[in-house]
């Protein structure tokens, strides 16, 4: 007992000086059923799987942010879970592109209590499309010439705590999706660009309470990245008998939102959420966003 607190001491001190740095990053409705895309360690914490999920912001709008992502949850075997990961991330003219593997071990501190330590590595390639720049002139522009993609690192960690009793869940998770603070300079006729990636930090956090044959589940997510606003986000959703789960939920970006799961199937598990602005002000950007989460379950964890 006393190695696994010495570890989980270690992972915390080893990462915690280096939260200050920051860049903003795409924000998720189903983050409780897709914490892998924030978090490695969640990798071990249920069965193998496959899931696929899509996020398009601002509906209407050309070249408003989309998020694609494609997973693979491998069988846990002696306490370890793999994942695979392949993300596209667009935002007007940036793209991104990143493939990864994530490792994710599992700690157990009793009949009730488990700790899950992740590792994500990976490689990434950030693009810019200037042609879909709308210009006053055909003329040609120095500076848009010098702008150019690059490729970048990731290694990222995770820890996800969960306390299952009888009469409720509860879990605990905390992330940085990738540690690696990239600020790269180039220069090229005389013009320098820089470019900077910042490291996002992700709590989240929630409960499961049965009541009777269903379950209540607040959950609630905090992103922290310097230089940004902090975002957050809190939802409850309302599980009737593991058939279906329905939920709404308000971020502090003046955004309301609500999704509605379908549990029903033994193979599936389909979700569909939107996310609705109620923002008063002239200036605000009334669109709404909309987003998908498909999951296909596989074999059972296998422990040896």
């Amino acid at each position: 007992m006393i190695k696994i607190y010495l570890i989980v001491i270690v992972f915390v001190f080893i990462f915690l000086p280096k939260l200050i740095f920051g860049q903003q990053r795409s924000h998720l409705l189903f983050f409780k059923d897709n914490l892998i895309h924030f978090n490695p360690a969640h990798a071990g914490v249920n069965e193998s799987k496959i899931q696929i999920g899509s996020r398009s912001q601002w509906l209407g709008v050309k070249n408003a942010p989309r998020v694609n992502s494609l997973r693979y949850i491998s069988a846990k075997k002696n306490n370890v879970t793999w994942g695979y990961n392949l993300e596209t991330d667009r935002v007007f003219i940036e793209n991104k592109n990143s493939i990864s593997a994530d490792y994710s071990y599992q700690l157990k501190l009793g009949d009730q209590k488990t700790i899950y330590l992740g590792m994500r590595v990976g490689v990434y390639t950030y693009n810019f499309d200037i042609n879909e720049l709308v210009r006053v002139t055909d003329e040609p522009n120095e500076i848009l010439e010098a702008v150019r993609g690059y490729v970048g690192n990731i290694i990222g960690v995770g820890l996800y705590y969960s306390d299952v009793r009888e009469k409720a869940e509860h879990f605990f998770s905390y992330a940085m999706p990738n540690i690696v603070s990239l600020r790269r300079f180039k220069t090229e006729n005389g013009i320098t660009t820089e470019v900077t990636d910042r490291v996002h930090h992700y709590f989240t956090g929630g409960s499961s309470i049965k009541m009777s044959e269903n379950r209540l589940i607040p959950h609630f997510l905090v992103r922290h990245v310097k230089y940004a606003p902090l975002l957050y986000s809190f939802l409850v959703g309302f599980d009737y008998r593991k058939n279906f789960e329905i939920g709404f939920g308000i971020t502090n970006n003046d955004y309301l939102s609500g999704y509605f799961s379908l549990k029903k199937m033994e193979k599936y598990n389909f979700g569909i959420g939107y996310e609705f602005p109620n923002s008063t002000r002239k200036t605000a950007l009334r669109k709404g966003t909309v987003e998908f989460n498909l999951i296909y379950k596989l074999n059972r964890s296998v422990e040896q």
